[in-house]
């Protein structure tokens, strides 16, 4: 029975993983897509950055939280120093990474938000 627990946590794990890196490729793939498309379309550089790096950022954090349930998964079933420290270090990184994207994406929204009333106030000045 222990061996079934432990090969199903193993398997488990490994799925969270391939899950991981299929999220980090999608995000990936949708920044480069919205880069290439806000270049095309003539859009200011940086609207189009900071559209990208708001994107990235939302898969990352989703992708740090599947490799934490990763790690959690492999922990709980036989947990070794090793592990503990790997689990530790991830949620560490994932703590500080969602701390300062929140902070840095509640920022560019506030000047997004800025931005557009700014433009709204231009338009009601024009006749």
């Amino acid at each position: 029975m222990e061996e079934l627990l432990h090969a199903s946590a193993h398997m488990l794990s490994r799925m969270l993983e391939a899950a991981t890196l299929v999220l980090l490729a999608l995000g990936a793939l949708m920044a480069i897509t919205r880069l290439v498309a806000g270049a095309l379309a003539r859009r200011p550089a940086n609207e189009v950055a900071l559209d990208v790096w708001q994107g990235l950022s939302r898969w990352t954090m989703v992708g740090l939280e599947f490799l934490l349930a990763a790690d959690l998964v492999s922990t709980v079933v036989s947990p070794s120093w090793d592990e503990l420290g790997r689990l530790a270090t991830i949620a560490a990184i994932r703590t500080v990474l969602g701390f300062f994207l929140g902070r840095d994406l509640e920022a560019a929204r506030k000047i997004a938000r800025e931005n557009a009333e700014m433009a709204a106030a231009a338009g009601k000045d024009r006749p």
